[in-house]
């Protein structure tokens, strides 16, 4: 058997919602919506980001009003702590292409407008080298994660499934094909050189990127979650990043460790997951006290693995 991939918006929009998903043969140079995009137009960002993986491994899953309950809870905890005129320094981290940090702000800055939001990810955009009829979807790593060529559209980091032989024999080769470029770190640079033009894609979320063209209080950062920012912040929020699918339980500690750190006394770090099945969420609401973490509320069944920060902090 054999799938041809999906290439441009006109083949996107025939197949309609739900058919046209964000597996490996839907191209990612379609994420390039441009600045102005239709209401059409974004759903399509969202449909192919929903199930995007990256070459670490970690989904890009996310959906409208995913933390509607967190984001709920959040601000009336800090409603308790801060009078509506401060400027709550807020970060948002491991955000995906960041709709859910932009929902959040939305009531964030209706509750404190003069808090400072900063959403984070350690990937916000792409890029795709092309050569005539040929393109690579590239991280700015320089890992390439798919290759388009009509009438094909195959993943470079996930193996096509058995039942499509020849588009397994695609991605070998162009895999193949790529490495052979031995481009280095200078990836971009040497491209060029060899007549491949790179374009940028961005990863953003149309409607977080709009916030933040019009609010100089909302901006997006590359940041990993276990970068430390000393004593920075008043509220950080990293959902459905750590968890024992991504890391150890050593690098788990250091992931705490490293939001205790960044947090000012006092602050509020709020943790957890959604739950796939059913999309509820799970999340500790966990304040940087003296010695250690102290649970404020906990949203269903709290982080599970709640104890093993408090337990790193004791």
């Amino acid at each position: 058997m054999v799938r041809f991939g999906i290439r441009t918006e006109e083949q996107y929009f025939r197949l309609g919602p739900g058919r046209a998903n964000s597996s490996p043969h839907v191209a990612y140079s379609l994420l390039d919506v441009g600045d102005q995009p239709s209401a059409e137009q974004i759903r399509a960002f969202e449909d192919i980001s929903i199930l995007m993986r990256t070459s670490n491994g970690t989904f890009r899953t996310t959906f409208p009003g995913r933390f509607k309950d967190v984001d709920a809870a959040a601000i009336r905890l800090m409603g308790k702590m801060h009078s509506a005129g401060a400027e709550i320094q807020i970060q948002d981290r491991a955000v995906s292409h960041g709709l859910t940090s932009w929902e959040w702000a939305e009531g964030v800055f209706k509750a404190f407008p003069q808090a400072r939001f900063e959403a984070s990810d350690i990937l916000l955009e792409l890029f795709e080298m092309s050569r005539g009829a040929a393109a690579y979807i590239v991280e700015p790593n320089g890992r390439a994660i798919q290759f388009i060529r009509a009438p094909f559209v195959v993943s470079l980091e996930h193996a096509e499934p058995r039942r499509y032989p020849v588009n397994r024999l695609v991605a070998g080769w162009a895999k193949r094909q790529f490495e052979g470029l031995a481009l280095g770190q200078d990836w971009m640079k040497a491209g060029e050189k060899q007549g491949w033009r790179v374009r940028r894609i961005p990863y953003v979320h149309p409607k977080a990127r709009e916030l933040g063209r019009t609010n100089p209080n909302f901006q997006f950062q590359l940041r990993s979650v276990f970068e430390a920012t000393p004593a920075e912040c008043d509220v950080i929020r990293t959902m459905n990043i750590f968890n024992r699918s991504y890391f150890s339980d050593e690098q788990l500690t250091a992931g705490a460790n490293a939001i205790f750190n960044s947090l000012r006394p006092g602050g509020i770090w709020i943790v957890g997951r959604t739950l796939e099945e059913d999309r509820s969420n799970h999340v500790s609401l966990l304040r940087r006290g003296a010695k250690g973490w102290e649970v404020l509320e906990r949203i269903g069944q709290g982080w599970e693995l709640e104890g093993l920060a408090l337990g790193a902090r004791s």
